[in-house]
């Protein structure tokens, strides 16, 4: 899907701007320095890859969560006793979900060295933003790692008319060695992220046909209908499979919340969202040769870049787009519409924190 934001006139900022901006503000209300920095991270590093849905324009709902004591500006994240030595279940204390997350990623990456796999479960934990910058951060230390996450219900049962799971995205990456950039797949489990939704109601704009229906199940191009309704899975019943996949590994075995029992952060009142997270950390090393799994991951690419393409396109692989984008907005700077601009700086003074200014 094409980002809106690209061709805008709007202002650019750097990334280091942004989360200079994030961590302010966080710090602004009750977050100490280091989480902030870490959700700083999480939604600069969506920004600069183009998942705008769940950047900087998320920073908002924290704020309001932490403000109406529906979030823990200073969770005591604890450890459940392992009873599998490369297992283990974090209680996040229904702390920021990207600190609970990155906390979790860090275990997992520990247990898979030592290990040759780490497996982490959270509960209690909160929206986490894009699940690809934990698995490239985990890339980063050369482990693969596979990242799933609910959260409110978003899409319907195969058949049904009324949300139940969330769009659950999954999320994995895998390094290639030799200081590239990692083969990221990351994807929401609903025709589009919700996120798009959301955004398309803030600016006042229709979305497409096929990407969700009403309260009484019809299809709908109003994105304020489509929130009082449901987001379709994507490919029918084998999104929803996926969707339900997803609910089970991060919400039934990490013990949080699971359909409608994972509170809707956008509705004032709804109390703890009680998100649950899954992380699964591979060594490559578990599997033979680094060197030898990177070579043939490069030629596996190779092969798929080389197969003959539709006229009119050109074969690329996931990860593709976002890398282009990254670079361009390192360059460039980081587009945000004019009224989001306006409404982060209205934030910031509410909480008396400095200003987002374009440089």
């Amino acid at each position: 899907m094409n980002d809106p934001r690209e061709g805008s006139q709007g202002p650019r900022f750097p990334p280091e701007t942004l989360h200079t901006f994030i961590r302010e503000v966080m710090k602004a209300v009750g977050v100490p320095s280091e989480d902030g920095d870490i959700v700083a991270h999480v939604l600069t590093e969506a920004d600069l890859t183009g998942r705008h849905t769940h950047g900087i324009s998320r920073l908002p709902l924290y704020v309001s969560r932490i403000q109406e004591g529906a979030m823990n500006p200073k969770p005591q994240l604890s450890w459940e006793e392992a009873t599998f030595s490369p297992v283990r279940v974090l209680d996040g204390d229904n702390g920021l979900g990207s600190v609970a997350a990155w906390r979790a990623m860090e275990e997992a990456i520990a247990l898979s060295r030592e290990y040759g796999l780490g497996c982490i479960a959270v509960r209690r934990s909160n929206h986490a933003g894009a699940m690809r910058v934990y698995c490239e951060a985990a890339a980063e230390h050369q482990q693969i790692l596979i990242a799933l996450t609910n959260s409110p219900p978003g899409i319907p049962p195969w058949g049904g008319r009324q949300a139940f799971l969330g769009t659950n995205p999954i999320a994995v990456a895998f390094p290639r060695g030799r200081g590239t950039a990692p083969l990221v797949i990351d994807l929401a489990t609903s025709v589009v992220a919700r996120g798009h939704i959301i955004e398309a109601a803030r600016r006042g704009e229709t979305i497409p046909e096929g990407w969700a229906i009403d309260a009484e199940g019809r299809p709908t191009t109003d994105p304020l209908a489509a929130l009082q309704g449901a987001v379709l899975p994507m490919a029918g019943p084998k999104g929803y499979a996926l969707a339900l996949m997803v609910e089970i590994f991060a919400g039934v075995l990490s013990g949080a919340g699971v359909g409608p029992g994972v509170a809707n952060p956008y509705a004032r009142g709804s109390g703890p969202s009680n998100v649950g997270h899954f992380f699964l950390a591979l060594n490559p090393r578990a599997f033979g040769a680094a060197n030898a799994i990177y070579d043939t991951l490069a030629v596996l690419e190779d092969q798929l870049r080389h197969v003959p393409p539709m006229p009119g396109h050109f074969v690329r692989l996931p990860s593709d787009r976002a890398e282009v984008v990254r670079q361009t907005y390192r360059v460039q700077g980081i587009p945000l519409d004019s009224a989001l601009v306006d409404a982060l700086n209205m934030l910031a003074r509410e909480c008396h924190a400095p200003l987002l200014r374009a440089e």
